[in-house]
This record gives structure tokens, C-alpha cells and sequence, in this order.
């Protein structure tokens, strides 16, 4: 590095780091006690200083030494609107989230196709979201399972902003879909072209060119998820009030149908999930290979080119095979099913669902505001299952070029996934160790907002996790309410499940308890007996499934997890969104 570009790195780091800060160019003079012309000399690169006045600059603006006179670890350059990597930024911002309540997920995830949603939440296409952004999110990591937090304030306020749209513009959401289909689009036909394109025989060059191109369309695509996770998680409570003070002056449906049932019956979504539409075809394929059973092995084929990717999450991507599909379709054919009569139900559960809603729609005389947040919440259902059907895409693809980046650095992909994709396109300049990785694997926390990201490990992460989760005592707690999402009420042995790795430790009548599920949870709804979650809401992955299997449902409690643990016995009366234990579990001692 010439004496030029040393001094220039020098000075776009504290331009930085003084920003970070909130410092003006006066602000940091007054503390180095230097005139504010100094500073913008430092700042343009036009002064040489001594190693004695950085450390001054280092000090004042709260880092280190280092940090200003090196390029940061992994920092992105050559993408215009990337998000840089920004040593420091947690700590730096600490007062800005310090206090904040959170909305808490757990899923399988890793930080590389983690931060394909924080990224596009927060900086992608923000100036032409209708203020519909993010503005921060952490998440934590430990061992392929997440910890993601978003700001309830920001939640609040996107789904207050939609609202606000959605009385200018009475088909707000049918709109936002539409000016969003082209990046569907591009987004599956980028998908295609990785399918056809033999990364072997790319240059390092052109493969993180790919690779960075699939970004930008994943990050496009993906920008309209904060419009769809402020809306379906800042609204819930406000349908069930408005309905509830609706049903409550309504003899009509109020004398025929409790409240829940009221409520699912309006919130039950018109639309298939691509889950069930991917097991109605394959019913339709068990008919056909008992019409044509020589070409089994080419039809089977042909349903597993469309459904390959249908066990993939923010972690893992899992290329189903022909022989997988085989042995589903043995499972089904030899339990006795009636298949014909299963499709049918399938088929006609959208109309029937749209029948019943419109029978109560029209009894009970819902106000045009109320009746404009059910649209919503139809059209955003749909929208957040056709994003979950492109996360299992972009883990597939996005896994076929980090196998072909982790073959040429030496690293196995499954630890590339520990890294940010903006410091994957940096990995043949600057390959981390296998160390750096697996401490990330092991304990770690990604942070983004409008100025950066940054991933840390070590002994700091735990005490940030505790600071946002709180410490509250529930062992007193006997019952907790949440969402009604599916009617119905049942007993089981409680079975916490904080891993689709965790589903085979759900047994026939268990009652499946999760922060929330997620399209590979599926083997375990089938045969849980109940599902209560801490988090989602009506347009949630559980809700939409507990529906369509017809068993009781209760969400967004909040604490579930936190309070029960495995083997409790409890009653789940979704009728009425109330957990209750019956019988508590003996205390292990890894609890």
C-alpha cells in the first residue's frame, strides 16, 4: 500500500467513525483541541499524522487504533449500494437499542442467508418503499439456530404507515404486489440461470460477479419483507379488537359462534400454501402411478424437479432426491388414505374457506375500515408464502456457489455460511481462518442498520443477548393466553422444539411448542395433537398450517418457550387462546 492510498484509508475511517459517533468535524476538534481545519485535512487524506495523533482521533471516537489505519476485516467495496462491514458498529450504537422492546423469532439460520432479509429490510430500495423500511436487526446464532430480534416501535410504525396508505389507496397491497411482480420474476429467472451454468468452469472474478448479481436480485425481491412482517405482526391484535367490539353488538353471529371461531373463520386465507399444493400434486402423482405404473420412475422425476427445495431453510439446503419421493409416496399409498377424497378436500378448501367469510362478512356488517384491513391481510398471507417458497430457492442456489467458493479457499460451505455475502465477495482477497468461522458457528451476533453490519463472537455476545431478552421469573405462571389461530382444544405432553433438527422428538399426540414454525416443522404438525408458538401471527407459517390440518392453534404468546418446558402437561383450548399446565414436568439438569 502506497504512502497515498494509506493516508486516504486512514481518512475515510474517521470520516466514518466520527459519523458513527455523531461528532461533527467541529465536535471532534473541540476534543482534540485543534482547529475544525485540521480535522478536514485528516479527513481528505492531505496530512500525514503521527502515529501519537491517531491514537488521540482513535480515542475521542471511541475505537481503536487499529481500526483507523487498516481496511476493516471483510469491508465491502466495489458494490455501490452494498452494505459495509463496519468493525465497531454494535457497540457504537449501543444507546440507540439499549432499552428497546423486541418481537423475538426462532429458526434454523445462519448469517449469510440471514442477512439477505436484514440487508433488503433496511437499506434495499428504502427511498422507494414509502418509508415501509427497517431501521435495525440482530439476530444471534449458536449452532445453526437464530435468535432474530426486530424493534416493536418499527413495527408499530410500518404498520400504522400501511394503514395510513391503505385509506389513500383502498388497494394498497394489491399495488405493492403488482410493483413487485417483475423482481419475482427476475429473481426465478436468475435461479434458472445458475441451474444452467457450470461454476466449475468459471474464473474466481466471474464467479463472485454471479454470485453478487444473485444478491442484488435476492436483496431486491426481498425489500418488500418489511412491509409484510410490519404489517402481519403490528396488526393482529388491532383485527381482533375491531372484529371482537364488531361480534360482541351482533346477536346474529354471537349467538351461533364463539369469538374464535368468528375470528378463524374471517382470517382463514382464500389461497392455498405452496406446502399443501405440494402435497396435493403429490396425491395427484400417487394416482397417476396407479394409472401408469411404467412410468413411475419418470413421473416421480418430474415431481421432484418442481419440489426438490421444499426442505431447505435459512441454513440448510437439502437436494431431494428421487429416492426420497419414492419412499413418501410408499408412506401414503400404504396407509390406507382415500386419495381421491383427500384431493378433493384440498381442492375445495379455498372456495369453502372464501364461502364461510363471506356468509360472516355479510351478518355480521363489518365497518369498510376493518374490512379493508381483512383485504390486507388475505393478499399479504399470500405474499409472505410466495417469500418463503424463495427462501427455500436462494438457500439451494445461493449453497451450488458457496460448494464451488469453498472448494477454491480450502473452507467447507457449511462455515461460509458464517459469514455475511458481502464478506463472501470479498473471500478471495481476504479468506478468513477456519477459527474466525467456527467461534461464529459456536456463539455469535449479527447486527445491521442503515450504516452497517457486523458479526461478533466471544464473551460480549451473551451478555448482549441478555440484555435484550430481559430477565423475567415465569415458573409462577399456570395459563397464558395468545392468538387463536386454528379452533379446537386438546391435551398433550409438551415436546419445545428449537430446531427443524429437534422434529424428530415430536411423538403422535405431543403438543408441538415453538417460538415459531417454519415450513420443515411440517412432519411434526402432521402428527402433534396441538401447536402453541411465541411468536406469529394470523398470516403465520403455523396458522396457515394448524388451518389446513384442522388442530388447535394458539400464537403469539409470547412466552411459551419461556415458560413450559418438555413433558409439561397442558391443555391448549384455542377456542378460547389459552394455554393451560395441568401437570408440570420434573426440572432436568440441563434446564
Amino acid at each position: 500500500m502506497t504512502l497515498h492510498d494509506s493516508n486516504k484509508t486512514i481518512a475515510e475511517n474517521i470520516r466514518k467513525y466520527r459519523e458513527l459517533k455523531g461528532f461533527s468535524q467541529g465536535d471532534l476538534a473541540a476534543t482534540l483541541h485543534v482547529d475544525r481545519s485540521y480535522v478536514s485535512t485528516l479527513e481528505s487524506g492531505t496530512r500525514n499524522p503521527s502515529v501519537r495523533t491517531l491514537d488521540k482521533v482513535a480515542k475521542s471516537l471511541g475505537t481503536s487504533l487499529v481500526s483507523l489505519v487498516e481496511t476493516p476485516r471483510f469491508e465491502h467495496k466495489g458494490i455501490s449500494d452494498a452494505i459495509p462491514y463496519v468493525s465497531g458498529l454494535i457497540e457504537m450504537k449501543r444507546k440507540e437499542w439499549s432499552g428497546k422492546e423486541w418481537y423475538h423469532q426462532r429458526f434454523d439460520g445462519s448469517p449469510y442467508l440471514i442477512h439477505m432479509i436484514g440487508e433488503a429490510e433496511i437499506v434495499t430500495r428504502r427511498d422507494k418503499k414509502y418509508g415501509l423500511s427497517f431501521n435495525r436487526h440482530f439476530c444471534f446464532f449458536e449452532d445453526g439456530k437464530a435468535d432474530w430480534y426486530i424493534d416493536v416501535a418499527e413495527i408499530d410504525r410500518i404498520s400504522a404507515e400501511i394503514l395510513k396508505l391503505s385509506h389513500r389507496h383502498g388497494d394498497i397491497s394489491k399495488r405493492l404486489i403488482e410493483e413487485y411482480r417483475p423482481f419475482e420474476s427476475a429473481f426465478y429467472e436468475n435461479c434458472e440461470r445458475i441451474r444452467a451454468t457450470n461454476l466449475h468452469s468459471l474464473s474466481n472474478r466471474d464467479l463472485i460477479l454471479l454470485h453478487d448479481e444473485y444478491l442484488q436480485t435476492i436483496l431486491t425481491r426481498n425489500s418488500s419483507s418489511s412491509m409484510i412482517d410490519g404489517f402481519a405482526l403490528g396488526t393482529d391484535r388491532m383485527l381482533e379488537e375491531r372484529i371482537k367490539h364488531t361480534y360482541e353488538s351482533c346477536p346474529d353471529a354471537s349467538g351461533t359462534l364463539s369469538f374464535s371461531e368468528t375470528f378463524s373463520i374471517l382470517t382463514t386465507p382464500d389461497h392455498s400454501s405452496f406446502i399443501r399444493e405440494a402435497e396435493l400434486g403429490l396425491f395427484r402423482l400417487i394416482l397417476a402411478l396407479r394409472k401408469r405404473g411404467d412410468d413411475r420412475r419418470k413421473l416421480i422425476r418430474e415431481y421432484r424437479d418442481r419440489y426438490f427445495w421444499i426442505r431447505n431453510n435459512y441454513i440448510d439446503s437439502n437436494e431431494l432426491s428421487v429416492a426420497y419421493f419414492e419412499e413418501e409416496v410408499a408412506r401414503i399409498d400404504s396407509s390406507g388414505l382415500d386419495i381421491e377424497a383427500e384431493i378433493a378436500r384440498i381442492e375445495n378448501l379455498p372456495a369453502e374457506n372464501r364461502k364461510m367469510k363471506n356468509a360472516l362478512l355479510v351478518k355480521l356488517g363489518l365497518d369498510e375500515a376493518t374490512r379493508a384491513l381483512l383485504s390486507i391481510t388475505e393478499d399479504f398471507t399470500a405474499w409472505q408464502d410466495d417469500r418463503k417458497k424463495a427462501t427455500m430457492y436462494t438457500a439451494y442456489y445461493c449453497t451450488l456457489m458457496l460448494d464451488e467458493i469453498a472448494r477454491r479457499v480450502g473452507l467447507s460451505a457449511d462455515l461460509l455460511k458464517y459469514m455475511s455475502p458481502r464478506e463472501v465477495s470479498r473471500i478471495f482477497l481476504d479468506t478468513p481462518t477456519i477459527d474466525v468461522l467456527e467461534k461464529r458457528r459456536t456463539h455469535s451476533v449479527a447486527y445491521w442498520d442503515e450504516d452497517g453490519h457486523e458479526i461478533l463472537s466471544g464473551d460480549t455476545v451473551t451478555e448482549l443477548h441478555k440484555e435484550l431478552q430481559g430477565n423475567k421469573d415465569m415458573e409462577d405462571v399456570k395459563d397464558f393466553r395468545g392468538l387463536t389461530a386454528s379452533l379446537g382444544s386438546a391435551q398433550g405432553r409438551v415436546r419445545i422444539i428449537r430446531s427443524v433438527k429437534e422434529i424428530g422428538r415430536v411423538k403422535q399426540g405431543d403438543v408441538l411448542v415453538a417460538v415459531m414454525t417454519r415450513p420443515d416443522y411440517v412432519p411434526a404438525m402432521r402428527i402433534a395433537v396441538a401447536i402453541v408458538t411465541d411468536e406469529g401471527g394470523i398470516t403465520s407459517h403455523a396458522a396457515i398450517v394448524a388451518r389446513e390440518l384442522k388442530i388447535p392453534c394458539v400464537i403469539g404468546t409470547k412466552i411459551a418457550t419461556r415458560i413450559l418446558r418438555d413433558g409439561d402437561l397442558v391443555q391448549v383450548n384455542a377456542n378460547h387462546g389459552v394455554v393451560r399446565i395441568l401437570e408440570r414436568a420434573p426440572i432436568t439438569k440441563t434446564e
